[in-house]
């Protein structure tokens, strides 16, 4: 019994164990179970994930196609929006050139009215004279008949056969005499106006055939007329394609009346206009002759007596020696500043500390042949010097070279807050081969492609340009002396060289405007034409006074800009 019992205790410990042993291996299989759930949601969740971070990179790639397409787009906008501004430019250019043939054409119909007002002054005067000899002739007659016809004894026959001999000889007489008179007085009109347009530079033979192929017009057709006459008259357009002229009001062949006569009379003469005051923007120091007293001859007493002021150009001249020289010198006040020329590709170190050391106002100025990154760092630095910059253009400006300058310029001036006045030489004249005729010159390649690169040079950052004498390889015309015939050698040659200067000098002026060009005796480095300053005086001032007959022009352009240019630190210095 006792082993039976002790049996029976050891089968329930055993079974105790086993339940408790089965519950264990439940309790791993649950949490087994469990493990696998939670690995499958892992799985699950790393499956989302991944296809999230496909998705995600997915968007990333179209974000950046996206981007790089808005990209491209804005520099599109940017660079239509850059056209956009230069064909306003040149717009607004093209209207400030019609407008300013619409003011030359109502000059010169101005000048016709006067013409023609003094020639029917003339007609009317001679047919008034006429009348009157025809009268004395009249009566002197009539007494004679009468005398003549009392003393024979036929006074009442006599008398009435000579009054009636006298009539129908006076009538005859009148015809022929007023026939006579209108193809004398028509000779005379036709030979004036041969010379006035022979003067002004025309073909009369050319007018005289326009005159003959217009004949027959009937009175409504004179404002036509008239328009056919600037036509023929006028210079050709600078642009390429066709451009009609302004179309002139029909008041402005109107004469005056008598109320309004006296007020209306032709603009200023131009060869009458004077700048009060000049100041010579470029004067180039030769020898080392600070005192530039070959410059004070040649300027001779007309230029000489409005001087107040000149810049020198150092060209090879020692900075200090020049400084200490014109600290003692007479002409220290009338020095408005010395241009120090430095090497825009590799500037020297030790200018900077003789800018500073110096008590003399100056200036930068460098010689531009293309560009490169050590022209643009150049250029850079002697603008953060705070001083005015002159560049002496001496490459042909072509489509290429151009942007070239123009990206330098623009790179130079970058980051730079207060930009120093940035001015141009060697563009007004430009360069010019005088044996191409003016005729070809107007509607020549090169002349359209010069109004095109002046718009675009215009629209640098505080740029100005100076009116120097041009690099044409042949000497500055001599000024004729005072009451010489104007057949003479040297004024055709200085009429001739007015001509080309007036047709650089209008884009400029529709570009630039009278605010930013400045007057300059002394030619760029690259001439290799001898220049009087006093020749260029009379020539320079002579082609803008009758460009524009305007006494503000020529005192912006002899006096005030060099003045607002180089005169800012003198200023400063008092």
């Amino acid at each position: 019994m006792l082993e039976e019992d002790q049996l029976k205790s050891a089968l329930r410990t055993t079974t105790d164990r086993l339940e408790q042993e089965q519950r264990r291996a439940e309790e791993a299989i649950a949490r087994a179970e469990a493990a696998e759930r939670r690995e499958r949601e892992a799985i699950a969740k790393i499956g989302a994930l991944e296809a999230l971070k496909l998705k995600l990179e997915t968007e990333l790639v179209e974000l950046e196609t996206s981007s790089r397409n808005l990209q491209v787009q804005l520099e599109i906008s940017e660079r239509e929006s850059r056209a956009c501004r230069r064909d306003l430019s040149l717009l607004q250019t093209e209207f400030e050139e019609l407008d300013i043939e619409y003011r030359q054409s109502q000059k010169q119909c101005r000048r016709y009215q006067s013409e023609l007002r003094n020639w029917e002054s003339s007609v009317n005067g001679h047919q008034k004279a006429m009348q009157v000899a025809v009268n004395n002739a009249f009566q002197e007659g009539e007494d004679a008949g009468y005398e003549a016809g009392y003393e024979d004894g036929y006074a009442k026959g006599k008398r009435d056969g000579k009054q009636q001999g006298i009539k129908l000889g006076r009538k005859e007489g009148i015809v022929e005499g007023k026939e006579q008179g209108r193809i004398e007085e028509r000779r005379n009109a036709m030979d004036a106006i041969d010379k006035f347009f022979a003067e002004e530079g025309y073909d009369p033979s050319r007018i005289r055939r326009w005159a003959q192929s217009v004949q027959g017009l009937q009175p409504g057709d004179h404002l036509e007329a008239c328009s056919l006459i600037l036509m023929a008259t006028s210079v050709p357009p600078r642009r390429k394609g066709p451009k009609d002229l302004p179309k002139l009001p029909a008041s402005a062949f109107v004469p005056p009346s008598s109320a309004t006569d006296e007020s209306f009379g032709l603009g200023p003469d131009p060869s009458a206009l004077q700048p009060e005051s000049v100041i010579d923007a470029n004067v180039v120091v030769k020898d080392g002759d600070i005192t530039h007293a070959q410059w004070k001859k040649d300027a001779g007493q007309v230029l000489g007596g409005k001087i107040k002021g000149v810049v020198l150009s150092l060209s090879g001249a020692d900075l200090e020696k020049a400084s200490k020289d014109l600290e003692s010198s007479p002409d220290r006040d009338r020095i408005l500043s010395l241009i120090v020329p430095y090497d825009a590709e590799k500037p020297d170190p030790a200018l900077e500390g003789q800018l500073a050391s110096t008590k003399v106002p100056t200036s930068l100025s460098t010689i531009y042949k293309g560009a490169s990154p050590e022209v643009i760092v150049g250029l850079k630095w002697a603008l953060e010097r705070g001083r005015p910059v002159d560049i002496d253009i001496q490459v042909d400006l072509s489509e290429s070279t151009l942007e070239g300058f123009e990206d330098t310029v623009s790179k130079a001036t970058e980051g730079l807050t207060n930009i120093p006045p940035i001015v141009l030489s060697n563009v007004l004249p430009p360069p010019h081969d005088l044996d191409l005729p003016i005729i070809r010159l107007m509607n020549h390649p090169s002349y359209v492609a010069f109004q095109t690169q002046v718009a675009a040079l215009s629209l640098l950052p505080n740029a100005y340009i100076k009116f120097l004498p041009p690099s044409w390889d042949s000497p500055t015309p001599q000024t004729p002396y005072p009451g010489s015939s104007s057949d003479t050698p040297e004024s055709k040659i200085q009429r001739e060289w007015k001509r080309r200067i007036k047709m650089y000098l209008g884009p400029v002026l529709e570009a630039f405007g009278h605010q930013r060009i400045m007057f300059g005796s002394s030619p760029s480095t690259s001439s290799r034409g001898p220049s009087n300053a006093g020749d260029w005086y009379e020539i320079s001032k002579e082609s803008l006074a009758e460009l524009v007959a305007d006494q503000e022009f020529l005192d912006a352009v002899f006096y005030t800009n060099a003045q607002k240019v180089y005169g800012q630190e003198k200023k400063t210095e008092a």
